[in-house]
């Protein structure tokens, strides 16, 4: 492929096209978590208004119904809870992908520079911005460790029938992912500060 940047024997021409590159990568794994992150989103969705619609159901149920009848109406009431919890999934889902990447600046930024004429102040503003792009997927990570730590909280309450125990295995869920997303963001963070000082030592 031809030089998306410099051509072959100019100063820094094989710096930016590592750069870009590695922005190129970057950027398709970034999709690739906005696909997986939106469909945890829409599980989240799913599982807390299906357990919030059959509480309140069940709860409606064994208050106001006696007998036999009242097994009749839980089922009835587990199943209604099923659907509403996985309409509101799909629309949560169909709504976060339209939603689409918060990443557009360094999608236009490697576009740009693979098509050619990019300076290697271009080359700066890549690195800038794949370090912002960095910063959103942390925040981002962090959301996604709530998310898990109130599926193991709505799980184990649920099955182990136990709201104190739910709420610890939340807590130590969401402290692992927490930790992860963090160490991660730190060797994203290493990693820019070591290619923007190669680069700029470069220039």
């Amino acid at each position: 492929m031809t030089s998306a940047v410099e051509e072959p024997g100019k100063p820094n021409g094989r710096t930016l096209d590592d750069t870009v590159k590695e922005a190129e990568e970057y950027y398709g794994y970034l999709n690739e978590k906005h696909v997986h992150d939106s469909r945890v989103d829409a599980l989240v969705a799913s599982v807390l208004v299906w357990f919030a619609t059959f509480a309140v159901l069940g709860f409606g149920a064994i208050t106001t119904i006696k007998g036999a009848q009242v097994y009749q109406y839980l089922a009835g009431a587990f199943l209604a809870a099923v659907g509403v919890g996985v309409v509101a999934g799909a629309a949560f889902y169909l709504t976060r992908r339209r939603r689409g990447s918060k990443f557009a600046e360094l999608g236009s930024l490697i576009t740009k520079m693979k098509q050619g004429g990019a300076s290697s102040e271009d080359g700066v503003r890549l690195m800038d911005a794949m370090h912002q792009a960095s910063l959103v997927l942390k925040k981002r990570k962090m959301d996604t460790a709530f998310e898990y730590g109130v599926i193991a909280f709505v799980l184990v309450a649920l099955f182990g029938r136990s709201g104190a125990i739910g709420a610890l295995a939340g807590v130590v869920v969401y402290l692992y992912f927490r930790f992860e997303a963090l160490r991660e963001y730190e060797r994203d963070e290493k990693r820019y500060e070591d290619s923007k000082r190669e680069l700029l030592q470069s220039l």
